[in-house]
């Protein structure tokens, strides 16, 4: 977070913060542009870039060929390898370690796992160690280490490095995840949920350039964030905007992983698919087929399912389209995006990120088309989110000092 207040120091330390994140988005720009983009003087900007040239956090090109006379454009951009950031991805469906350099790109990455039963202290300490290993096979020293993020679902206190709900992941209640970490690792730790770390990527290096944003994930389970003006909204109990978590069904007795009934989630979400792939199977060989290929129904080939051809299945599948985009719906009622982002591996089933915006818009015709968007990092999901949050909490907001 920014500082508060007014006074040189603080308007200095956000003026580092703008040039980094301009940079970031935008890659490499000259001076005078930087200047220009930023409306900063050109010798505040010559003495903020001056210093991070000194401190190798910037590199700067010799400008190439020029066919106007006067002085060449010679643009500066981020150096990458300046420090590297370690994301942890924590997950029912498994946890990943990944180093990225300071564009968010992958190093190197391995899963990670731990023997159940498990105590969130031993946990923390195996995945210590391997973050270790796998800095030590990389060649990479911790003192290049930015920082690392954990980002784990549920509501995280991000402030105290806390998880306040990791649900069936761990037995105990809260989780002092940087903490117990902190004990173990040489560089500084930072925790936040699974959907505000990527909602933090698509502000720092994705296509959340507006004033408020939706990030809407839609599988194994429906998961948002919302932010105004580049910042994560959440309530005074560390809570973020939680669509899935809206009560929807009203005479359905599913509990949802949070231990209410009625949740969104709970008839549209990874669970109540496979559910119905499993009861439809015996008299489907469309079904069977994709089985004897793939195997049982799993977040890893539920889009073969999906694909299949199944009239049941994809009729089940369309009503969930449609009780998504009621729910969806309602929230941009609420919360009035400049723009929804779509993400998630049921947003990949071919065609189903078109039906479900066509849904919303048949629901509500003063909503366009143009409101969605897909998320273009989608891709990078097991380790974006948790490396942007890093390189956004160590880098960007302390203006560069790490």
């Amino acid at each position: 977070m920014l500082p508060t207040g007014v006074n040189m120091t603080n308007v200095k330390q956000i003026n580092r913060s703008a040039v980094l994140q301009l940079l970031l988005r935008n890659g490499g720009m000259s001076r005078t542009d930087l200047a220009e983009k930023l409306n900063l003087t050109t010798a505040t900007l010559t003495s903020i870039c001056n210093d991070f040239i000194q401190k190798g956090l910037l590199i700067q090109s010799d400008g190439g060929k020029s066919q106007s006379p006067g002085r060449k454009k010679c643009p500066l951009d981020i150096n990458g390898t300046y420090k590297y950031a370690i994301a942890v991805s924590l997950h029912y469906n498994g946890h990943i370690i990944a180093i990225t350099d300071l564009r968010g790109q992958a190093v190197a990455w391995t899963s990670f796992s731990v023997e159940a039963p498990y105590d969130a202290e031993h946990f923390f300490k195996k995945l210590a160690d391997a973050c270790i290993r796998l800095l030590w096979e990389n060649n990479i020293p911790c003192e290049r280490v930015l920082g690392a993020c954990v980002c784990i679902v549920g509501s995280v206190d991000q402030e105290a490095g806390v998880s306040l709900n990791p649900f069936s992941i761990f037995g105990e209640g809260q989780v002092p995840i940087r903490q117990l970490l902190e004990k173990e690792l040489p560089f500084p730790i930072c925790v936040e949920n699974n959907v505000c770390a990527f909602l933090n990527a698509e502000i720092l290096l994705g296509c959340a350039t507006d004033s408020n944003v939706i990030a809407l994930k839609w599988g194994p389970g429906v998961g948002s964030a919302s932010s105004i003006g580049g910042v994560i909204c959440k309530d005074h109990t560390f809570h973020s905007s939680e669509i899935g978590h809206t009560y929807f069904y009203r005479n359905d007795g599913r509990t949802c992983k949070c231990g209410r009934r009625g949740c969104l989630e709970t008839g549209v979400n990874l669970s109540r698919i496979e559910e119905k792939i499993l009861e439809l199977l015996p008299g489907e060989p469309a079904l069977q087929q994709v089985r004897e290929a793939h195997g049982a129904p799993h977040v890893t080939n539920i889009i073969s399912y999906l694909s299949a051809d199944c009239p049941a299945l994809r009729g089940f599948f369309e009503a969930c389209v449609h009780d998504l985009a009621i729910g969806v719906n309602n929230a941009i009622q609420v919360f009035s995006p400049d723009r929804v982002i779509l993400y998630g591996v049921l947003f990949e089933v071919p065609g189903a990120a078109d039906r479900f915006i066509d849904e919303v818009v048949r629901l509500n015709p003063f909503i366009g088309r143009e409101l969605f968007q897909r998320s273009a990092l989608s891709w990078k999901t097991d380790y974006i989110g948790p490396a942007a949050t890093a390189i956004k909490t160590y880098l960007i907001d302390t203006g560069g000092e790490a």
